[in-house]
């Protein structure tokens, strides 16, 4: 796809990402191409139709599912609103999520600009002061989190959509997307002033296994808390089977409480969360308390 997207000309003032499960490196033959162009300026509309005919014939001939369309979002929109009235669920996870696990698919120079534009804006005061405990960005990365799991309970009780896998996601692949994102951060604070924005911008993007295998070698616990890597194996391997797929799509809330693939899913989950909760305990943040940065 990234070599037939070459062919798009938007003169360098827009870049196509992958996000979800493929900008994580986690697709299965079950997963959806999520995709959306970042743009400086408004590309015409026969580009986007240019754009949408490349990735749903491509993604056709791969066998692989594709979301309708795609969104098409303004960089200054993205850089400007944070924290303000225009700042929507939508624009808060399109934001976290080029931060957190997003591919580019198309002009990598945009995209770099793009992403360290942003960057730069959460992380200014920790490249202003020395010490200083990058706040910010740990602060929208949270409201991202909790935002998804008030959107999850909208979605399934007013919304009427599926819940299960919703459920299982919300415990597996999304809660992993946040904690990697912390802890990330939390760790920097161990680096020097001097590398903190650096060694932050090479590891923010990093997949889910590759953050926590990072954060077990540094912090000396893959001994003890290798199982946190196991636990995520094991859910990306139940649930790209079309088999667990479609169980959890026909799934009623009723009936959960008795359905072996749910409670085995959600068993995994609960010490999934209690392993996850031990690393963040056990491992040294700096010289600072991180509940202050994560509670207070």
């Amino acid at each position: 796809m990234k070599k037939r997207l070459q062919a798009v000309q938007c003169e360098g003032d827009c870049c196509i990402v992958a996000v979800g499960s493929y900008g994580r490196y986690e697709a299965s033959a079950q997963s959806d191409l999520d995709v959306y162009v970042i743009y400086s300026k408004k590309m015409p509309s026969d580009t986007e139709k240019v754009i949408n005919e490349i990735i749903r014939d491509t993604a056709k001939k791969a066998g692989v599912k594709c979301s309708v369309g795609f969104e098409s979002i303004s960089i200054n929109a993205m850089y400007k609103n944070i924290g303000g009235k225009e700042d929507t669920n939508p624009s808060i996870t399109n934001r976290i999520l080029f931060l957190l696990e997003s591919e580019c698919l198309y002009n990598e120079p945009f995209f770099n600009d793009a992403y360290e534009k942003i960057l730069r804006k959460y992380l200014k005061d920790i490249m202003k002061y020395d010490n200083k405990p990058p706040r910010f960005l740990l602060s929208d990365i949270i409201r991202y989190y909790r935002t998804i799991c008030v959107d999850y309970e909208f979605k399934t009780t007013e919304d009427n959509k599926e819940w299960a896998i919703r459920n299982i996601k919300l415990r597996f692949s999304r809660k992993g997307l946040y904690f990697g994102g912390i802890v990330i951060l939390l760790n920097s604070l161990n680096k020097h002033n001097s590398t903190r924005y650096d060694y932050i911008i090479e590891n923010l993007r990093l997949p889910f296994a590759d953050k926590i295998s990072h954060i077990l070698l540094e912090q000396e616990m893959a001994d003890t808390y290798e199982n946190i890597l196991v636990l995520y194996a094991d859910f990306l391997r139940e649930i790209g089977k079309k088999s667990v797929r479609n169980h959890l799509d026909n799934l009623k809330k009723v009936d959960r409480e008795k359905d072996m693939v749910f409670h085995k899913l959600t068993e995994m989950s609960r010490q999934f969360n209690a392993d996850l909760l031990g690393l963040l305990n056990a491992c040294k943040w700096g010289d600072k308390n991180y509940l202050d940065f994560l509670v207070l």
